[in-house]
């Protein structure tokens, strides 16, 4: 057996798969956000088993799936930010690869639009 496929085959675990990044798209800064805000986005981000230290958060008022590609992100969840390209919201959307879902901002969250959201959510996380 030669060295290198030794080492292939010594080497055949995903150690260093990682999970496609969570980006959440804010409209305006965490510090505007009340302490109940933040805790239902918390809230949100636990119930898809994830936590607040592996999302990633960033602020527009709008947004193109260009706009993020330097970012990277596997699943992108806009509360108050605009999808440019699409209208949709409360949906789960497959834009380049990336799954999306556009919400009005968590201050203007009622029990519907919550529900909504999870329906979504659960699309998107596959729960």
């Amino acid at each position: 057996m030669s060295q290198s496929s030794a080492i292939e085959s010594l080497y055949q675990e995903e150690l260093y798969a990682l999970p496609s990044r969570m980006l959440i798209i804010l409209s305006k800064p965490w510090e505007e956000h009340s302490e109940d805000e933040r805790t239902v986005l918390s809230k949100m981000i636990t119930a898809v088993r994830l936590s607040m230290a592996s999302v990633q958060i960033i602020i527009r008022k709008d947004f193109s799936i260009e706009d993020l590609a330097p970012l990277a992100p596997g699943k992108v969840l806009a509360l108050g930010s605009q999808l440019k390209s699409s209208p949709k919201t409360y949906e789960h959307i497959l834009l380049n690869g990336i799954s999306v879902i556009a919400a009005d901002a968590i201050s203007n969250l009622d029990d519907l639009k919550k529900k909504n959201l999870w329906i979504a959510l659960k699309q998107m996380f596959g729960l």
